[in-house]
């Protein structure tokens, strides 16, 4: 967008000023400096605030930008003098551009990929007990930690069996208690001949029943306790709720889900990996995801898993990559794109990608020579985003165009803007 408006705004500056155009004669009495061959005073010295738009002799898009102020009226008299130069030397056929040098850098050799992010765990959380909803303790988006509370049931008839059973339990211990002490008295007795052998038996095996219903008791104290404990509906990893699935006032069943959970910290994403590719990847390698949802963000990540067995049908190779994301932006169920580092080199020349010329299957970059370009064929290497290696052609230091390089030719006079 700049370089067209700059090439319009110089073909106006051209027709305007550059063409000849007549003036009036001044009115009789009055004195124009000279500006030598009846030329316009110096454009310099004209206010921006006079110019009047709407009767320039330029194309409406130019007239919009000057109005919209992304071309100042003061821009357009510092651009009118700098294209009629110093004598007047017509630079009508140059081309504006932007340059730059050729550099060293290092660059990364990437495998690019796409996938699902996916949290490291999900847990989803059944109701062990049939009862109805009491109160909702956790909503969905909630951080929970293992054993929180998330919801209540309505614990009444097991808590009404739950007094029974520990009064029982109660009566169950006295009695065993009143039977050991018969059951040691009897012992003694036995031992020093005053009671039979009949009546010391007798008196054993009614402890040891007692003994037995104590410990029938005291199980059946423990199961409803337990049934108690879930009436209290717990987390059981730690995490974020995604999901809450019932509603106070509505019965749950035994073995119904309730909750999901799931741990974002961290997430993984899953890829498929062409097996030509697959054998260069390590685990650890680094790794980057980004996503056309939050663009701008870059998150690191390194590979976690890679799966031995190679997919007969797809001929790939399932990779896990794992990705820390402490701000919570990347979610799962974005759509991402990976992008794993297998390599790098090192102090290699280096190019923007937009300074390249494709044309005819070869490559090309123009090479700033005085006011002139000189079209080079390059050969070029391992890309990185916005830059490009350049393997032969062009040598450290070399100004090159690194805007405007598609309506270039070899030869041609250049305006470096």
């Amino acid at each position: 967008m700049r370089k067209t408006a700059v090439i319009l705004i110089a073909l106006w500056i051209t027709l305007t000023f550059g063409c000849g155009k007549t003036t009036e004669a001044p009115p009789a009495g009055e004195t124009v400096a000279a500006t030598g061959s009846g030329q316009k005073p110096d454009a310099k010295t004209q206010d921006p605030a006079d110019i009047d738009v709407d009767t320039l002799n330029v194309p409406d898009k130019v007239k919009q930008q000057i109005k919209s102020g992304r071309i100042p009226k003061d821009k357009v008299q510092e651009i009118l003098a700098r294209f009629q130069g110093e004598a007047g030397a017509d630079q009508g056929d140059a081309y504006p551009v932007s340059v730059g040098k050729v550099l060293r850098k290092n660059l990364n050799s990437y495998l690019v990929l796409n996938g699902i992010v996916e949290p490291e765990r999900k847990v989803e959380v059944f109701s062990r007990l049939p009862a109805y909803v009491k109160q909702i303790v956790k909503e969905e988006g909630a951080y929970v930690r293992e054993s929180d509370v998330l919801a209540l049931l309505d614990d009444t008839e097991i808590r009404i069996s739950y007094e029974q059973a520990k009064i029982e339990l109660e009566q169950a211990r006295l009695s065993l208690e009143e039977a050991e002490q018969n059951y040691i008295r009897n012992k003694e007795l036995i031992a020093k001949e005053l009671i039979s052998e009949q009546e010391y038996q007798t008196q054993e095996a009614q402890y040891k029943q007692r003994q037995l219903d104590h410990q029938n008791r005291l199980e059946n104290f423990k199961n409803l306790e337990l049934q108690l404990s879930y009436a209290k509906i717990r987390a059981l990893s730690e995490g974020y709720i995604t999901e809450r699935l019932i509603e106070v006032g509505s019965r749950v069943t035994a073995n119904q889900q309730v909750y999901t959970i799931e741990d974002f910290r961290p997430l993984l994403v899953r890829v498929y990996v062409p097996t030509s590719d697959a054998i260069k990847l390590e685990e650890n390698m680094r790794a980057e995801v980004t996503t056309e949802v939050l663009k701008g963000h870059v998150f690191t990540g390194e590979v976690k898993l890679i799966n031995p067995r190679i997919d007969v049908q797809t001929g790939t190779v399932k990779v896990t990559v794992e990705v820390y994301d402490e701000t919570l932006r990347l979610k799962p169920g974005m759509f991402v794109e990976v992008r794993i580092v297998i390599g790098q080199k090192e102090n290699v020349l280096v190019i923007p990608r937009k300074a390249v010329l494709y044309k005819q299957n070869k490559t090309y970059a123009f090479i700033l020579n005085g006011g002139r370009v000189t079209q080079r064929e390059i050969v070029l290497g391992l890309t990185e985003e916005d830059d490009v290696e350049v393997s032969d052609g062009l040598t450290e230091g070399d100004i090159i165009v690194t805007v405007g390089v598609d309506g270039l030719k070899d030869g041609q006079r250049v305006d470096v803007i």
